[in-house]
């Protein structure tokens, strides 16, 4: 600590200098503020990647532009491992360290993972306009991202002292089984739909759903336990493992096309029961909370509407409900859930605190419009359905682009 000498009249004065303050934070670009944590690029990339593919299917629907890669091929594999993969990436990789109590990611790890997944696809939408044979191309870039990234959680995992892994140990398997999917796409372009029906089942179901639901299960009645006074958590042992045979049951019986009533069935039952017994506080949350409470309603009401067209055609009088009960989980469940905690981790790795204010609340209420509305379009295809399917497609545009209007720029902050 340096000292001065000043004179003040016959008398010496000794001043110390203090070298203890810390020097300014080095200045940072709006780029290096980005990749800075995980959540920060994956977020932005999963949505900008999410307006552009959802932009380009409305396109083609309206006739405007024709691509020539098969629609069910890019609508699918673009949705599942380009743009929701993100989104898990961007939360697990914040996440996976404070479950297993181990340090975050470092740039080295998941910065490699960003560039193949969306190096993979802007080379995807671009081949897509080319044929469906020439996208093995970008999927085998973003399947060995999408193995990184695995491996990044593993090492997470293998590495952990905590004693109870149980939910990360689901997730892993889950995103093993989201590998199996990706190889099960690539290896249909060789032998046309002859793998198609497997890797739909085993992608969406077992990877996309069971993602969702395990971090649900995990976080949803945690939330509740932490905010709300006298709620306790009343989670079933092995509801997950239960949960995790019936989609396997459901996944082999659609892909045999064989009516999956007993599996549908089932998993109404079981997610029902299990719902009611969590008994989440709806009345008594913040909006913050009550919002993705009311996401995972929209289970039930998916796996009802299969119910009902499997009962249906075992009867012998088959009600096609075309992909209404799909789009219940995709729109309703995933997309809520993606929102809600997508908000929660960018307000609260930013310093601020996580609330929904009316702004958010509204964007929460035009999610659940539009799953509706493309809900019915399945149901009553006879009135306006290519508008219904539109419309939905400009509303997701419209609530991820006022979503990004007022969150998106906080990834770029310091």
């Amino acid at each position: 600590m340096p000292l001065s000498m000043q004179p003040t009249g016959g008398l010496v004065v000794v001043v110390f200098v203090s070298s203890l303050t810390p020097p300014p934070p080095p200045k940072t670009t709006a780029i290096q503020n980005l990749q800075a944590q995980p959540h920060r690029i994956f977020f932005f990339a999963g949505v900008v990647q999410g307006l552009l593919f959802v932009a380009l299917i409305g396109l083609n629907y309206a006739g405007l532009i024709h691509l020539k890669a098969n629609v069910g091929l890019y609508h699918a594999y673009a949705m599942t491992f380009i743009v929701f993969t993100q989104f898990f990436a961007g939360f697990l990789l914040t996440t996976f360290p404070r479950y297993l109590s181990r340090p975050s990611a470092s740039q080295k790890e998941y910065m490699p993972i960003a560039w193949l997944i969306n190096g993979g696809g802007v080379l995807f939408v671009l081949l897509s306009f080319v044929s469906t044979t020439v996208l093995i191309a970008p999927m085998l870039l973003i399947l060995a991202g999408y193995v990184k990234l695995c491996l990044v959680l593993l090492d997470f995992q293998t590495k952990s002292t905590v004693t109870n892994k149980a939910d990360t140990t689901w997730m892993l398997r889950s995103f093993a089984l989201g590998a199996v999917g990706q190889v099960l796409f690539i290896f249909d372009l060789f032998i046309p739909s002859y793998a198609y029906a497997l890797a739909l089942g085993v992608s969406f179901y077992l990877y996309l759903f069971f993602i969702v639901l395990t971090v649900s299960q995990k976080m949803m009645p945690f939330f509740a336990a932490n905010t709300i006074v006298g709620y306790t958590m009343n989670k079933s042992k092995h509801f997950l493992l239960v949960v995790f045979a019936a989609l396997v049951l459901k996944v082999v019986l659609e892909a045999l096309n064989i009516n999956a009533f007993i599996a549908d069935g089932a998993l109404f039952g079981i997610i029902t029961y299990e719902l009611l017994k969590w008994r989440l506080p709806f009345k008594k949350s913040p909006p913050i909370l009550w919002v993705l409470f009311l996401s995972i309603w929209w289970v039930p009401v998916g796996f009802g509407l299969f119910v009902v067209q499997d009962f249906s055609a075992l009867l012998g009088a088959p009600i096609y409900l075309e992909k209404s009960p799909l789009h219940a989980l995709a729109l309703g469940y995933f997309t809520t859930v993606l929102i809600g905690f997508g908000t929660r981790v960018i307000l609260g790795h930013s310093g601020r605190t996580p609330k929904a204010d009316a702004y958010a609340v509204t964007l929460f209420g035009l999610i659940q419009a539009m799953a509706l509305i493309r809900i019915i379009a399945g149901i009553f295809p006879q009135f306006g359905y290519l508008h219904a399917v539109l419309t939905v497609a400009v509303l997701w545009i419209i609530i991820f682009g006022l979503w990004s209007k007022r969150y998106i720029h906080i990834l770029f902050e310091k």
